[in-house]
């Protein structure tokens, strides 16, 4: 019989724990950490959790708010742009557009009759101002050139007034670049100049005379014959609305 002693077994029993202690250690379980690639951080976290949300980039910019209705253009109608989402987050939307400026609003054909006043001549040219009249209880503005039509016999439109800043008789003072917006008050009036000339050109030996003329007030789509215009003219010109009843901006 084969005998072991006690101090035997401990050193034996010693020398598996040694063995065991010394044998290859398990790792940590833990997911790998990962970086997003642009815009805002969505990295994914430790121990395979879910990475946060990106965040959202701000609102565009709205458009500015424009000037008045019938002066310079109004506010920027376009958005400011979006700003562009990181991954993982959204992108920001455009801002909305600029509103229309706030103000008098143009004249309607409705508050808007048309008129002539007193007309003149000078070396061959001669004249009428129109009378835009405000019959509404209400300000409001008009711009830039009637229309003004010369009709034939059968009341068709037989030629346009060419739109001039200023001719020989009148119109927008000297200078000018362009029309002005012209408030007319409630029940007031503003005026336009028709001018034309009777004096034959080149080989024509006579000018054409226009049964009446059709005016429409700038803005609108109301027109109106004046059968009282009978202009015999070899040109025909409209300058711009100006303030007061002669047509002519001093």
């Amino acid at each position: 019989m084969t005998r072991f002693s006690a101090f035997g077994i401990l050193a034996a029993s010693a020398l598996c724990l040694t063995l065991s202690a010394c044998s290859g250690s398990t790792g940590t379980t833990g997911g790998p950490t990962t970086s997003a690639s642009s815009g805002a951080s969505a990295s994914a976290g430790v121990d395979g959790s879910t990475g946060a949300t990106g965040s959202t980039e701000a609102t565009g910019t709205g458009g500015t708010t424009g000037s008045a209705t019938g002066g310079t253009t109004g506010g920027s109608t376009t958005g400011g742009t979006g700003g562009t989402g990181g991954s993982g987050g959204s992108g920001g939307s455009g801002g909305s557009g600029g509103s229309t400026g706030g103000g008098l609003a143009a004249c309607t054909g409705s508050q808007v009759t048309v008129g002539v006043g007193q007309g003149g001549a000078a070396t061959g040219h001669l004249e009428v101002p129109l009378l835009f009249t405000n019959v509404s209880g209400t300000s409001c503005t008009l711009y830039g050139y009637p229309g003004v039509a010369g009709l034939d016999s059968s009341g068709n439109q037989a030629v346009q007034a060419t739109r001039t800043l200023r001719g020989f008789t009148g119109g927008l003072s000297q200078g000018a670049t362009g029309p002005s917006t012209i408030t007319v008050p409630a029940h007031g009036r503003a005026s336009a100049l028709l001018e034309w000339t009777d004096v034959p050109e080149g080989n024509a030996t006579s000018c054409p005379t226009y049964n009446s003329v059709l005016v429409t007030p700038p803005g609108t789509k109301t027109s109106t014959r004046i059968a009282s215009v009978q202009p015999t003219a070899c040109t025909l010109q409209i300058h711009p609305v100006v303030s007061g009843t002669t047509g002519d901006q001093q």
